[in-house]
């Protein structure tokens, strides 16, 4: 039997009106996963809401670049100028439309057939955006997004990029999540920055979903990543996540004010404080990456800053995402007054090969009493 499973994008009250285990998989056939039978899917966008030279269709491209990205055998391509898209048509086929709800909604065509044993193959995807929402497609720094435009950031426009990054989640098989910080959750604050960039990207808990569905990658695939989001519980079948916190040692956290929709902490010279940042494994083993904190004189981490802290621990790519504090000492050397930023690099020192460089460090923003 051939069946439509639809699959919507979450709705934000605030902004849009509205065992380790990964993303929920499909096991409804016989305990078998909802998969592709292959490694390899074409979709097919649009020709009226991705022309050429949109910037909607280059961001369209980046988002199959970064799901590409992930340490499993599955990998899609993107072909433009479809004329004629429309649902369970045998193509697979990506467009904008006013007539749905939610966001965005991926539906997906499978069927559950035995065959000298079980499989629930995928036969078609079609994704589908709502072209009323007032998305970005975030282009203005190549695959990197400008972070200010952002409703996470402060900004007005949902990042295009992660909801499409949860949809084509969904197109490769994988369920909403609602137990951890996931781009299938919550999407459009599961999300990297450092600086004035913002990247769209799957995440440990995303690829290991996909992993479990499709195996490793022979290209031995290997990511990790440092953010300052975190999950903060379960809305419904989608995660929640809110910023990451500056504690003192007692755990409680520190007086702050909001300044262009982030936290800015008042810390003191010579205090000690907790850092909260969320660490992830996005590839297909496990690494022990060393990771370095700074204090900084702006909100680009580098190893230009002024080293402070440093540490290193093992991270697992099981689907798990590790959020954890460490404790750092303000400088005595820094001016009161003035606002600096507390930061984390995984990696400093380039030792793991990773598919992704850009999403190593990220900030926390302090004032000086």
């Amino acid at each position: 039997m051939k069946k439509l499973i639809l699959i919507s994008s979450v709705i934000a009250a605030s902004f849009l009106g509205m065992e380790t285990q990964a993303a929920t998989l499909d096991t409804s056939c016989n305990g078998v996963y909802k998969k592709w039978n292959t490694n390899s899917v074409t979709y097919r966008a649009s020709s009226v809401g991705f022309p050429s030279g949109n910037d909607y269709r280059t961001a369209l491209g980046h988002v199959i670049t970064q799901f590409n990205k992930n340490p499993s055998k599955i990998r899609f391509s993107m072909q433009y100028g479809d004329t004629s898209v429309g649902m369970n048509n045998g193509q697979n086929e990506v467009w904008w439309s006013s007539s749905i709800s939610a966001p965005a909604v991926a539906y997906t065509w499978s069927s559950c057939t035995w065959f000298f044993g079980w499989s629930n193959n995928i036969s078609e995807s079609d994704i589908v955006f709502k072209n009323t929402v007032n998305y970005t497609p975030g282009v203005e720094y190549g695959i990197r997004a400008r972070a200010d435009t952002l409703t996470p950031y402060g900004g007005a426009s949902r990042p295009f990029k992660t909801t499409a990054l949860h949809e084509f989640g969904h197109g490769a098989g994988l369920g909403h999540e609602n137990g951890r910080y996931s781009i299938m959750g919550q999407d459009w604050d599961h999300i990297h920055r450092n600086y004035v960039y913002a990247l769209a990207y799957m995440g440990e808990d995303a690829n290991y979903g996909l992993r479990q569905l499709y195996g490793n990658n022979a290209g031995n695939v290997q990511d990790v990543g440092l953010v300052h989001w975190k999950y903060n519980g379960a809305s419904g079948a989608y995660s929640s996540h809110i910023r990451t916190k500056l504690y003192n040692t007692s755990g409680v956290e520190l007086p702050y004010s909001f300044v262009n929709g982030e936290r800015r902490y008042n810390v003191s010279k010579g205090q000690q404080v907790r850092m909260e940042l969320t660490y992830e494994n996005n590839g297909e083993s496990g690494q022990a990456p060393t990771i370095y904190y700074y204090v900084s004189t702006n909100n680009f981490i580098s190893t230009a800053d002024t080293l402070i802290a440093s540490t290193s621990f093992a991270l697992q790519p099981e689907g798990s995402v590790y959020t954890s504090t460490r404790t750092v000492t303000i400088p005595s050397t820094l001016n009161s007054g003035q606002n600096y930023f507390l930061g984390g690099l995984l990696d400093p020192n380039n030792t793991i090969a990773e598919v992704e460089e850009s999403n190593n460090a990220t900030y926390i923003p302090i004032r000086v009493n």
